[in-house]
């Protein structure tokens, strides 16, 4: 099974942010065990990057960066991606932006707590942690 990993999934487990941080840890933990196959977005990355060493350091960052780049795959952003996002009826272009780039490397899901993302029409399942996990367990 094929992930991509919303933004504020990543940033949960890595920052630690209560309560979301649990769900987000077991997904990490999944991921890492061969349970699935998970991916970000280039520019995910960059924002990843930005946000974790404002809240903490450089140096944190680079690790949780490092971290990242050896479990999961990246998924690159294209002019021709960003024109696809445009297109579609998703009024945040970030969001638009994670569909197009899930729908082009043909994931299963995206894992998202994004309520606004959620209430979209959206060619690839959209998921919160919690079901993922369900959906996990309901595998083993």
């Amino acid at each position: 099974m094929t992930v991509l990993l919303d933004t504020n999934i990543i940033l949960d487990a890595l920052q630690e942010r209560s309560p979301f941080d649990i769900e987000a840890k077991e997904i990490v933990l999944r991921a890492e065990n061969g349970e699935m196959t998970c991916l970000f977005t280039a520019n995910a990355a960059a924002d990843i990057f930005f946000l974790y060493s404002k809240a903490r350091d450089m140096k944190s960052a680079r690790a949780a960066l490092d971290f990242l780049l050896k479990n999961y795959g990246v998924i690159s952003v294209t002019h021709e991606d960003c024109n696809n996002a445009m297109s579609l009826f998703i009024e945040d272009f970030e969001d638009a932006l994670v569909v197009v780039c899930a729908q082009k490397v043909k994931a299963d899901y995206i894992v998202t707590r994004d309520e606004e993302l959620l209430l979209e029409e959206s060619p690839i399942k959209l998921i919160k942690p919690k079901k993922m996990i369900s959906l996990l367990n309901s595998k083993i």
